[in-house]
């Protein structure tokens, strides 16, 4: 097994087929061919099969491409760290980041950051904070900023408080409910999330949590949407309600459009907070942009006193 042979084997799995994956990594497609052909034989399985819409992976397939992506992922790092070694300070850094991270933390740092190093270029992934923390576990993010409760599993992780999370239920304006003042007048509402409900104690689950906590039954989610500005937006224009980040009533275009509908009981807490792998250090340039949001945030906590 050879780097060369588990790049190919990525770049088909990325691409969805043997052409395209060629094409990308612009070799021809017999010589990409016979590469997942050794790769096969020297593990001695089957890593793809043929679906009805092409090729798919094995079992075998799927648990290579985890190592694959884990293995691929430290050798650029790897690569990175010793260029910024002599001074080359071009790369890229993949981070996961919660909606709420984002909107409180991320676009005055990134601005910069990207003054410091205008070669090193940033992806920023978004997602529920299982989704992040899969990524960091799996090599594809090298450090996520997302919500992390008491039930979060981060034993193999390291975690760093950045802010207490500061959610808030919102509506539109002008919304029956706009006034209530206590979970149980919203028993029978419809609501919007960014995701599925999770495990109860979990960021994802707080909507639900809180009203099991309150003797109700679980609240009537009718909608998920995966985007923050769309979920607004279509709280914005319906009596859906939303379990959203407070900060998003002061973007743009919506705080004209949306109120928070102050309850009293008190929503499950979570800390925004940043992770990464325990045991794998961070490049020096993408270490340089952890500690810059850390500080960040340190900075807005204490003007907040």
């Amino acid at each position: 097994m050879t780097l060369d042979q588990l790049r190919a084997f990525a770049a088909v799995v990325e691409h969805g087929s043997i052409r395209a994956a060629a094409r990308s990594l612009e070799l021809a497609q017999s010589g990409l061919t016979q590469q997942i052909k050794r790769l096969e034989a020297s593990l001695g399985v089957s890593l793809f099969a043929r679906g009805n819409r092409g090729i798919v992976l094995t079992g075998p397939g799927e648990t290579l491409l985890a190592r694959s992506r884990i293995i691929l992922g430290e050798c650029e790092r790897t690569e990175q760290e010793f260029q910024s070694f002599q001074g080359n300070l071009v790369g890229s850094m993949n981070v996961g980041v919660s909606s709420e991270a984002f909107a409180r933390i991320v676009p005055p740092v990134l601005r910069a950051f990207r003054q410091r190093f205008p070669q090193f270029s940033v992806h920023l992934a978004s997602g529920p904070a299982s989704s992040l923390l899969s990524g960091i576990r799996e090599g594809r993010l090298d450090f996520a900023l997302t919500l992390v409760s008491r039930r979060t599993d981060v034993t193999d992780l390291t975690s760093t408080r950045l802010a207490k999370s500061e959610p808030a239920i919102v509506c539109r304006v002008g919304h029956p409910l706009e006034r209530a003042r206590a979970i149980k007048s919203l028993a029978e509402c419809e609501w919007v999330n960014t995701r599925p409900p999770g495990q109860a104690g979990l960021p994802s689950n707080r909507l639900v949590d809180m009203f099991h906590h309150a003797g109700l039954d679980t609240p009537n989610i009718v909608v998920t949407v995966e985007s923050l500005y769309d979920t607004l937006n279509l709280v914005s224009r319906t009596d859906l309600l939303f379990l959203a980040p407070r900060i998003a009533l002061e973007q743009e275009g919506f705080q004209d459009a949306l109120r928070e509908i102050r309850i009293a009981e008190a929503i499950p807490p979570a800390d925004l907070c940043l992770v990464q792998r325990t045991a794998v250090p961070l490049p020096p340039i993408t270490g340089e942009f952890a500690k810059m949001l850390i500080s960040y945030s340190r900075m807005l906590r204490k003007g907040a006193k």
